[in-house]
């Protein structure tokens, strides 16, 4: 008996959970529906769909393409004939006509428009962006000295000269003249004033030198202190190279753009290297609290400036 009122119960339990009402039943035969619309769907695209065909050949084109490329094999890379060139005047056509590719050329645009020069052959062969077979083909005919030979005799080497068909050349004896050279007197610059063209024409700064120093004094708003310089980004570790700057430096402080600490914003002021938002923001805290200060030492107060970050700041600030 007591089997069968357990088994009659679970009857009625399982009775209870089909027991539905109309909408229930509707809702319930859509989503069975869709399932079996998305199961349908599913066994379609996964067995039944008949495999796509993929036209690679204008891919395999490209991808042939980019080979030739990379490994410089075009049409246009093979010389139509060698003759004697200056690197240093020629043109893209002139390039061509060589065997060099457009990034290859492009290659030596680039050192060139940089400031490069080509002064010995070995330079051209130096060019990461043409091959030694190139190079060991192209040497014979390249219009400049193997090597320069340094002190008061310098070398000078004729360029080869030939004939209107090009079929002989005649080379020219080298030359040796006996040259004095009067030392070139370098004018100082002024540090403070002075544009990359100024600072590049000093000895021994280049372009990156004069970006990385003009940046810096900007960011400044001017040097106060020609030890400074060992500051910039690119001279941090060149001590050498900043002491001989400083032989061709000289410095104008009446040009340092200063910042005027009772009104200027947090922005304004964590823009300054010495300073930041770390510094910033507690110093404009403390003028809000305090009133403005009376003088540039009156910072001090802040817990925020220390004794050196005071000793560098200083010079920046005014109380105007």
């Amino acid at each position: 008996m007591g089997s069968q009122r357990q088994s009659s119960s679970i009857k009625e339990r399982i009775k209870d959970l089909l027991d539905l009402h109309r909408e229930e039943r509707r809702g319930t035969l859509w989503l069975m529906g869709v399932l079996l619309l998305l199961a349908g769907w599913v066994v379609y695209e996964q067995w039944l769909r008949p495999p796509k065909e993929f036209d690679l050949a204008q891919q395999r084109a490209r991808i042939e393409a980019w080979v030739a490329l990379r490994s410089g094999t075009q049409a246009d890379s093979v010389p139509q004939k060698l003759f004697p060139f200056d690197p240093n005047s020629i043109g893209r056509d002139e390039w061509r006509a060589l065997g060099l590719t457009d990034r290859q050329i492009d290659g030596v645009e680039r050192y060139q428009n940089k400031g490069g020069r080509f002064r010995t052959k070995k330079d051209l062969g130096r060019m990461y962006s043409i091959r030694p077979e190139q190079y060991a083909a192209l040497e014979p005919y390249i219009l400049l000295p193997d090597s320069i030979v340094r002190g008061n005799t310098v070398k000078k080497e004729r360029k080869q000269q030939w004939a209107d068909q090009g079929s002989h050349e005649a080379s020219a004896p080298t030359i040796r003249e006996r040259t004095s050279y009067a030392p070139r007197a370098v004018r100082s610059v002024e540090v403070n004033a002075a544009d990359t063209t100024a600072l590049i024409a000093l000895p021994g700064i280049g372009p990156a030198f004069a970006r990385g120093i003009v940046k810096y004094r900007d960011l400044l708003g001017g040097f106060v202190s020609l030890d400074q310089l060992g500051e910039v980004f690119v001279l941090r570790d060149k001590p050498d190279a900043v002491l001989k700057l400083k032989e061709f430096l000289i410095l104008d402080t009446l040009a340092v753009r200063r910042i005027p600490i009772n009104t200027c914003t947090v922005e304004e002021l964590a823009a300054h290297p010495y300073v930041r938002w770390k510094i910033a923001k507690p110093l404009v805290a403390y003028r809000q609290q305090h009133g403005p200060f009376r003088s540039v030492a009156d910072i001090k107060g802040c817990a925020a400036v220390g004794e050196e970050v005071f000793r560098k700041l200083a010079p920046y600030l005014s109380v105007e």
